[in-house]
Parts: C-alpha cells; structure tokens; sequence
C-alpha cells in the first residue's frame, strides 16, 4: 500500500534502532479487500498498533441511527442550554402556518441536530488534551526515526509519559464508577443482576434463513429481502378493505353492548396535562426509542415546557388532521421465537418500537379506556382487562374438567392457535367495531391517526431494510395495542357465545363454551360433532372480515369421557393436534386425569428452578444478591403457577425448595442466619428471603375474596358452587368442618378450606365467631335453614351476625323487623336464634369489628395488588415480635431501646 514509505512497529530501547517486527499475513486473492493500512504512534506499549481497514462485501454495513445519549441531560448547564433552544423554537415557528402535528414533529429535527452538536462538542473537549498529545508524539517520532538524537528521544518519553498518565486518570475514574455502579446496583433487584442472570438462548444475529423455495441463504443482503417480503405479506393482507355492508351485517348479529353518550363524551375531551404527566410516569426509562432517538427521559426533562405543544399536536388530530408520516415509522426488531425453527421466518416476534410522543398518546387513549373495558368485554376474555387475569381461566378450566369426571359428561378441549394474530387485524374492521361500540368522533379520529399508513423498518443483523408499508395489525409495542386486538376479537366470541349449534356446558348463571387470555382461546364444547363444524364456520365468517386465521395442527385437543366411537369420528374429520395425557393452555398443562396436575406442572418447574440456581452459582453474586436473584427470577415463576394452580401440594415441595434456597444463599457452605430470619420482613429486622410455602398460602386465600364477592364477579365461582352444600360466600365463615361444606373431594376447593382452617386461627386471621359467621345456611343452625328466616333484609347471599348485632350485643327483635309487631313464629326464631348465639360466644368472646383480613376478603371491588397484602398480614402474624438478636444488642448499648427506635433502626438500615 506504501511502496515508497518507511516506517516501523517497535523501537528497541538496547539496540536504539527501530524495526518492524508486527504484520498482517493475507491471501494474494483477499488483498483486494484492503482500504487502507497505517502504522500509529507508540504509546503507552514498546509496540506501534498497525491498523487495517478492509471491506468485505458479504458484511452487512452498520446503518446508525440516532439515539439520545442521556447523560447529556443530567448536567444542568446543558439542560439550561436544550431549554433555551426548545424555547427559541416554538417562539420563532409557532405563527399558525403550519399544523400543530407538523410543529412538533419539525421541533425534533432541531433539537436532534442541537443535541448531535452539544455531545460532539463535549467529546471534543474530553479528547481535545489527548489528540494533542497524540499529535505531539506522532511528530517527535517522525523526527527520531529520520534523525535520532538524545534531544528527541527524551521529548518523546516525556509527551509518552504525559499521555499515560492522562489515561491512567480516565482508566481509574472510569473503573470507580464501574465499581460504584456494581456495589450499588449489583446485587440488587434491576436491569444489572438481570443481565448477570439472562442466558441467550438464540443470538440475535441471524446467520441463515430458509427462503420461500425452500433453499437456505446465507447472505445478509438476502436474508433482509426475504424479511421484507415475507412481512410485506403479512402486513398487507388486502389490496381493499372488507365491503362495509360485509362488516356492518357480521356486527349487527354479533355486538350488542355500547357505551353511554356521558362515556363517549368524556373519551373525547382534549388530552390534559394531569393525563400526560401520569402517562409519563406510569412509562418505564431505560427502554430503546423509536427512529426519532428521543427517549423518555428527554420528554420527562422537558415535561413543563414541552409539555402545552406536544398537547397541543395531539389534540389538534381530526379528520382533516393526522400525523406526519415521519412520526408514524417504526422499527421493527425480531426477536426468535424459543424452541422454534430459526430458519423461518415466521418464527420470530416482530417488536415495534415506535416514537415515544406516539407511545404517550396510546398510553393516555388506553388509561382513559380501561375503567370501562370490563363493561365492553365479556368476562369470557380476561386479557388486559383490569381485575382479570390469567387465572380466572385455568381455573375455569380446572373446574369444567371436573365437573366433565363427576358427571360423566362428554366435553372436548380444544386450544386454539391463531396465527399472528395482532399483525393481521384489518383496521377497517377495528374502527367499524369502534364506531358500533359508540365511541366518539374525535377518539376514532385519535385512533385513525395512528394507523394512518404508518411505515416500518426491518433492523436485521445490524442493518435496515428499505421502508415497509403497514395496512393492518396492532403493532406489539404500542401500550393500546393489546386493548384494540381484544375489542377486535369480542365480535367473534360473542357470535359463539349465540351459536346455538356450538354446545358448551350449561351452567347456572352462563353456558361455558368459550375463554380467552387475548388471542389464547380455549374451547369447551360437550357435542364436537355438531359444535366444532359450527365452530369452523364462524371462524371462517370472522376471517372475511378481520383477516383472522387459526393453525388447525397447531390446536391441540383432549377429550374427556368421549365415547370412543365419537372420538375416531372426530379425529378422522378435523386435522386438530390431538393430545392423550394433556393440552397446553396459558403455559400450563391440562390433564383430563387432574391427579396429574401435580406431576405435569410443579415438578418440572422445580427441576427447572433447580438448574437454574446451578447455572447461577457464580462466586461474584454475593448472599445479599443471591437473595434478590429469588425475588427477581424465581419467585415469579412460582407465583404464576401458585394463582393458576391452587391444588394440594406436599409439605416435602416447601422443604425442598428451602433446601435449595439455602444451599444457593450460602454458596453450598454452612447457614450464618437461619431461615426464619432470612424469611422475616426487612421492617421487622429480616432480609425478606420470598418464604414460598406462605406466598402458596396467600395465593390459595386470595380465593376466598374471588368467593365473598355477591354476585360472582368470576365466571368459575358459580362451578366451584355446584360442589358445596353452602352459599360459596360463606364457606370460610362456617363453623362445621370443610368436609361438611364440600362433601366430595375438589382439586381447588378441599386444599383452599383445608389450608384456611390451619392458618385461621394459627396467625389470627379470623376470629370464632366471625361477624361475618353466617346465621342462614349454616348447617350448626338448621333453623335459619329455613326459608325467609325472620324476614330480615341484608346484602348478600346469607344473613350475617354483624347484621344481627350491634357493638358486640344481639339487637333486640324489635329492632330486627322494625316495621312490623313480629309473629309469634317469629319470636320464636329469635329465642332460637339468641340460642345459637350464646353457643357461639360462650366460650370465646365475639369481636365486632372485622379482621384485616375480612375486610380485605369484602373489599368490593378487590384492592389492587390483593396477594402481595395477603402475604403482608401472614408475615405480620408470623412475625409479631423483634428478632432476638435485638436483646443481643441491647445488652452492649444500654439503655434498652423502644421497639419504635428499632423499627426505626430497620426503616434506615435497608432504605
């Protein structure tokens, strides 16, 4: 490349000369790869780096987009400086000749090019002193390699020494932050110990894909292009929307819920600043940015005087208004799909990560839509609907299989997978469902923009794809997304819901035919031969008109009590997955023999978990982070499964997993605390180690809120009360035993009264007698057995004592039925009931006021986070006193301390 040049790697300090001792070896047949070659400086090594730049064409070029370097924003001076230049901005544009949408969006160009310009200057400034120095030296030693002199060499070694002791100074500051950062954060519960923990099951790079002739590519350019088309498809499933007379008929048999004009004016009020800083703060930091580059942390930063112009833009979307195409792009990011063939490209999960000023738009139309989604959306869907969740399924699920064993009824299972799902929404079809649902012009108007021929970029192994336009789906990534998918989807639920010819079981209060968790549906018909034809044929129906499809051998089914002659039947006519042991629904495995519910789901989750802690015994994660690696990873886990799954499990399950737990705390060495304190809360002096074995028992009490609520506000209560000889309401506040209530066995009901009457009295959950003890439908009172016992009124599906007594004394019977001069049956009843009540206070007395945990039992609705306050009361009753090491303590710091100072002690020491 220098044919006419000299120059040298090494100088030899013996010999005083320099020679080149350092080299790159190449192929005759690769040299047309090199750019360009150089020798630098010697620095802080005896040795010259040599640096080659090569271009190799099969490597895909690193496209950069812009991202905002966040440190920018926590010196004041530059927050004084972005501040000034925000303001200067809209002073100077904001004169009416351009919408507000455009305003804003033109507003980041500028301040992404002020931003670009303050951090080069700041790299610029830190580097200034070492490209000098480099400078320097680079011209000392040209002069000592042509003419070497004692003068030069000793000029050189000080600008050398100058130089190392620079960087020196950069390497200790910048290894005291690294160690600041791991001794604050890293054995803490956060995005560091994570990363300490993730194990990367796939690379994100894609190193070949199968294309659609079935051949292997191994070229980037390619594997990029069969991306784009592939996603082209899928996100341009129609040249045309539906025909609207095609849409309207499908809904007018299949919508019959709207909301009020008071709702739907009330969605369309302009955005509020209360709305976007609550939106802002309820958005996680630290997440990657849309192609814009502004994070949150900017919009936060800026809130007070960006905050009125990004309103302004949002609440100036009409039917004339919409967003610039700019504002709309997203990049899409695929992420491989576990345990799938990486080869296909319908195997990853496409995530779009959109601008954040439109991801706060859709998190302020989602908050304001969520206090009425319960209204909108049946209790069969129970996806991304407050005070639902994945367990009012399992559960459902649980007690049909049951009650399909008990009964001898025939009843199929079938899980249905549908195939992208989200991406394959067709946006007419969304807006027309919105529009028959009564919202609002301007909300339709707010959600049209953001699917207003929105575009995206593949990111691919570094590299961007050309623009892909979007005609339908809901973008994975966007916080409304999940909401517009369920509303999407209820048409088509409630069409099963009223095809009579698709055969669920019949319940109580409600024919059980079909659930969802989202797009994650489960069906229980009891005639397949009929119902799944019907099914196939309302699927097809919902597909003319949203872009729905399912995977048929994909969906996996299960008979139970099936006649054999009927299961071959249908096995010969639908291409169904069929299971003989268990389906797979929501993570879990559903076996029509539920003894094995055991066997399919906790224990290969502890076989899990015990090699995990394995992989996980690194000798850097010290007992404290060992502790929060518990919290963080596995008590997720078993949360999940303790909710879904509240059967019995074994005492021997608890003790293993104590077993294991210590065994990793410690480092497989010998226990310095005991696990009663390590499990102790950290208020009460412990370290809040997760004690799994009363997390299990909040997760089985959390029930008895789910049972005391009148009328159920979960469609599986009803089956649960097919089994009991009580009102489901009272069963935790009877005083005969629990086999008495539920005389059969039950996979959820018998462990969750068993484990109740232990830990009633136990922890002092529940006194005896309860005010919540029931005086009608009790089985130690026949009389209130009776029908119409006394005549009294009360709430609820049975009469109370705290009805009936007031500040501890039952009430007079005059006072009981106050309108009226009783009966002498009546008075009768009331000896009888007076009876029954010194029975029950003879022996203990009766407190009228209701425990913390009835009142949270009662609570209508539910308070948020109901397990976590649970567990709170079980560890409080636990734990009531100080640890004894505080005696220890107090005997080397007279005088004695209160139990309020070493509370205080506690509060200050963990926080």
């Amino acid at each position: 490349m220098h044919p006419a040049g000299r120059d040298y790697t090494f100088y030899s300090h013996a010999a005083r000369v320099y020679s080149r001792l350092d080299l790159f070896l190449m192929s005759h047949h690769t040299l047309h790869l090199i750019r360009t070659v150089s020798i630098g400086s010697i620095t802080w090594s005896d040795h010259a780096p040599v640096l080659m730049d090569l271009e190799v064409p099969d490597l895909p070029p690193r496209q950069y987009q812009w991202r905002l370097n966040e440190s920018l924003l926590k010196d004041v001076v530059h927050r004084e400086y972005l501040t000034e230049a925000i303001t200067h901005y809209f002073d100077e544009n904001d004169n009416g000749e351009v919408t507000d949408p455009l305003l804003w969006e033109a507003h980041k160009s500028v301040l992404r090019g002020q931003l670009i310009q303050l951090g080069a200057r700041c790299k610029r400034d830190r580097g200034d002193k070492i490209q000098s120095l480099l400078a320097d030296i680079q011209t000392f030693e040209t002069l000592h390699k042509t003419t070497p002199s004692a003068e030069h060499y000793s000029a050189l070694s000080s600008l050398r020494s100058e130089l190392r002791e620079l960087l020196h100074h950069h390497a200790c500051r910048s290894l005291l932050l690294t160690k600041r950062s791991y001794y604050l954060h890293g054995n803490k519960c956060g995005k560091l110990l994570a990363r300490a923990l993730r194990q990367k099951y796939q690379s994100t790079y894609i190193p070949k894909l199968r294309r659609s002739d079935g051949s292997v590519t191994h070229l980037n350019d390619e594997i990029i292009a069969e991306f784009h088309t592939y996603y082209h498809s899928l996100y341009n499933l129609r040249d045309s929307p539906p025909p609207a007379k095609l849409m309207a008929d499908y809904l007018a048999k299949a919508l019959d819920v709207t909301i009020s004009p008071d709702q739907a004016e009330a969605l369309d009020v302009p955005f509020t600043s209360e709305e976007l800083a609550e939106a802002l703060k309820a958005t996680p930091t630290g997440k990657s940015p849309g192609p814009d580059g502004f994070s949150i942390g900017y919009y936060r930063t800026f809130l007070k005087t960006l905050g009125p112009y990004l309103l302004r833009s949002f609440n100036a979307i009409d039917e004339g208004t919409s967003f610039p195409a700019e504002a709309l792009r997203a990049t899409i990011s695929l992420i491989p799909k576990p345990g799938k063939d990486p080869l296909s490209c319908s195997n990853y999960r496409p995530i779009s990560l959109i601008n954040n000023d439109i991801k706060l738009m859709a998190k302020m139309l989602a908050r304001r839509l969520n206090p009425i989604l319960p209204s909108l959306i049946h209790p069969d869907q129970v996806g991304f609907v407050p005070l639902r969740g994945a367990r009012d399924n399992t559960l459902r699920a649980i007690n049909l299989l049951h009650l399909s064993r008990v009964s001898s009824t025939p009843m199929l299972f079938l899980s249905v997978d549908a195939e992208k799902a989200f991406d394959r929404v067709d946006w007419s079809f969304l807006i027309t469902v919105l529009a028959k649902l009564g919202l609002g012009p301007r909300w339709l108007a707010w959600v049209s923009a953001l699917y207003s021929n929105p575009t995206a970029l593949l990111r691919v192994n570094g590299s961007l794809s050309s623009p892909l336009s979007v005609r339908n789906g809901t973008r994975q990534g966007c916080p409304l997304s999940p909401i517009l998918f369920i509303i999407t989807l209820e048409p088509f639920l409630q069409r099963l819901r009223d095809n009579e010819c698709i055969r669920g079981y019949n319940g109580p209060l409600h024919e059980y035919k079909v659930s969802a968790f989202a797009d994650d549906v489960l069906l229980t018909i009891i005639d397949p031969l009929q119902s799944l034809p019907a099914f196939l044929r309302e699927v097809h129906l919902y597909a003319a008109v949203s872009n729905f499809k399912i995977n048929t051998t994909k969906c996996e089914a299960i008979g139970v009590d099936i006649p054999d002659t009927t299961r071959l039947q249908i096995r010969s006519l639908f291409p169904f997955s069929w299971q003989s042991e268990a389906i797979t629904y929501l993570g879990l495995r559903l076996p029509s023999d539920l003894t094995l519910l055991y066997t399919l789901n906790y224990e290969p989750l502890l076989r899990r978990v015990r090699s995990d802690l394995q992989a996980w015994d690194k000798p850097h994660f010290s007992w404290f982070g060992r502790i929060n690696i518990i919290k963080m990873s596995i008590l997720p886990k078993f949360l999940y499964l303790f909710q879904t799954l509240p059967i019995h499990v074994t005492p021997s399950f608890f003790n293993t997993l104590r077993s294991l737990f210590g065994k990793f705390i410690w480092a497989d060495k010998r226990p310095r605390l005991a696990f009663r304190l390590l499990t102790r809360p950290k208020h009460r002096g412990g370290l809040s180690t997760p004690h799994m074995e009363y997390y299990y028992v909040a997760a089985l009490l959390l029930r008895l809120s789910d049972w005391s609520m009148s009328p159920p506000h979960k469609l599986w209560v009803p089956l649960e009360q097919k089994f009991l000889q009580v009102p489901i309401a009272s069963a935790p506040w009877q005083t005969v035993s629990h086999t008495t209530i539920c005389p059969t066995p039950h996979p959820t009901i018998s462990p969750t009264l068993r484990l109740w009457r232990r830990y009633r009295h136990r922890l002092d959950l529940s006194p005896l007698p309860s005010p919540l003890t029931p005086i009608t439908s009790n089985p130690d009172f026949l009389p209130g057995r009776q029908p119409s016992f006394l005549d009294i009124d009360y709430d609820g599906p049975y009469l109370t004592i705290q009805t009936c007594t007031v500040e501890g004394t039952l009430l007079p019977l005059e006072q009981l039925v106050p309108q009226r001069t009783p009966s002498p049956m009546e008075a009768y009843r009331y000896l009888q009931l007076k009876h029954f009540w010194s029975s029950l206070t003879a022996h203990q007395p009766y407190r009228p006021t209701l425990s913390p945990f009835e009142s949270l039992c009662t609570q209508d609705p539910p308070p948020p986070h109901l397990l976590s306050l649970i567990y709170a009361l079980l560890m409080a009753a636990e734990y009531p006193d100080l640890p004894s090491y505080t005696t220890k303590w107090e005997t080397e710091t007279p005088p004695p301390l209160t139990e309020r100072a070493w509370l205080d002690i506690f509060h200050i020491t963990f926080h």
